[in-house]
This record gives structure tokens, C-alpha cells and sequence, in this order.
């Protein structure tokens, strides 16, 4: 199992193991945990947090949260990245824009995880993200499928400014990756005309999944000469 996926286990598990809480007790301990001498349990209470972000009171953490953008475990602070995201407050919001600097960083960190994580959080800010499209659009060499996968979804979120790196990204030899960066240039939409020719030319990829998402974003990119392929590929 993935190290993310065990994460994700000890995450849940250890929410079953509060089921008996209110919300307001569970936020409670899910902030001072925040502040855990151990980085997985400090890491486990900032994703907790993200995915309970509909509950009464967890708001009260994003002071906290923000703080732990500060930690000194790079996988800390890309969760906390995550987990203000997901509670989406102005005051969240706000300090997610001030750490784009870290996320950003951390794409170079050792751990594949860590570099996936802060790619996917920098597209879940979107447009507030720009400034880290350079080093998106490296990370697009990353050696790790899985984080050139999460690096082509966050270059769609940001902006037209990645199209010619996400067309390069079409001829990834992984298929996820051809599959996320054809997703990406439909979300990007007219402002990948750029990208007609090469997304033609995918259509008669081997992978049907890739043939199907080529498709399609070819229609959102909507050219005459994208819906006339599409047209010809039905």
C-alpha cells in the first residue's frame, strides 16, 4: 500500500476511533493535535480536519492551520495547504496565497507524496497560484508517474499559461498522465487552440481512456478544426 493510502487509513480509523465525540469536541482535539510533537499526528489532524470541513466549528482551526503552514515537515504543512482549501474562508483563502512559496517548495521535496500533494493543492488554489507555474511545468519531468499525474491536473486549474508544457505532456509514456494533460487542456478550453493539432493526433492513441478524454476536451477547446476531428473520431 502507498505510503498516502496508509495515511489515509490511520486518518479514518482514528476518527472511528472518536465516533462517540461531538464536532465540537472533535475539532477540538483535531487543533491540539495540530501542535503533536509527532509530524504523522500533526499530518493526520490537518487531513481530518479538510474532510470534515462541513462541520459546525472547524473553522475555529484555521488560525491554527495557518500557523502549520509553517511547520518544519513539508507533508504538514502541504495537509494544513489542503485542509484550508476544503474550508474555503476568507481568511483561509488569504493565507493560501501566501503559501504558494512553500508548496511550491515543497514540489522539490524527496518524498513522491509530498511533491503530488503540494502539485494537487497548488490547482486547488487555482489562479492564485500562478506564480508557481514554472516550476509546475519542470515537475512535468518529475520521475514518479503519479506526480507528473497530479502536476498536469493543477497546470488545468491555473491557467492557459501551461499549454505548451501540457501538449509535451500528451506523449507522457504513463496513461494517466496523457490523461490528465488532455483533461487539463479541455478545462483550459479556447485558451488551448494551441493544442488542436497534438490533441488530433492522440485520438489514435492505443489507450481508449485516452482517446475518450482527447475527445472531449477537444469539444470544450470547440475549433472548427477540434469539433470536425471529434466529428470524424465518433
Amino acid at each position: 500500500m502507498k505510503s498516502g493510502s496508509w495515511i489515509l487509513l490511520i486518518c479514518l480509523l482514528s476518527l472511528l476511533a472518536y465516533a462517540d465525540e461531538t464536532q465540537e469536541q472533535q475539532v477540538e482535539r483535531l487543533i491540539k493535535q495540530l501542535q503533536d510533537a509527532d509530524s504523522d499526528v500533526r499530518s493526520n489532524a490537518a487531513m481530518a480536519l479538510g474532510q470534515i470541513w462541513e462541520s459546525e466549528g472547524v473553522k475555529d482551526a484555521v488560525p491554527t492551520l495557518i500557523q502549520t503552514l509553517q511547520d518544519k515537515n513539508p507533508e504538514v504543512r502541504v495537509r494544513a495547504a489542503s485542509a484550508l482549501v476544503q474550508i474555503g474562508t476568507p481568511e483561509a483563502l488569504k493565507a493560501l496565497k501566501a503559501a504558494v512559496p512553500a508548496l511550491i517548495q515543497a514540489l522539490q521535496d524527496r518524498d513522491k507524496d509530498v511533491r503530488a500533494n503540494a502539485a494537487s493543492v497548488l490547482g486547488m488554489i487555482g489562479e492564485g497560484a500562478k506564480d508557481a507555474v514554472p516550476v509546475l511545468i519542470q515537475a512535468l519531468q518529475d520521475e514518479d508517474s503519479g506526480v507528473r499525474q497530479s502536476v498536469a491536473w493543477a497546470l488545468g486549474q491555473i491557467g492557459k499559461d501551461a499549454v505548451p508544457a501540457l501538449i509535451q505532456a500528451l506523449q507522457d509514456e504513463h496513461v494517466d498522465v496523457r490523461v490528465n494533460a488532455a483533461k487539463a487542456l479541455g478545462q483550459i478550453r479556447s485558451g488551448a487552440k494551441d493544442a488542436v493539432p497534438a490533441l488530433i493526433l492522440l485520438l489514435k492513441d492505443k489507450n481508449g481512456d485516452v482517446r475518450q478524454n482527447t475527445a472531449k476536451a477537444l469539444g470544450e477547446i470547440g475549433t472548427s478544426e477540434a469539433l470536425k476531428a471529434v466529428e470524424e473520431y465518433q
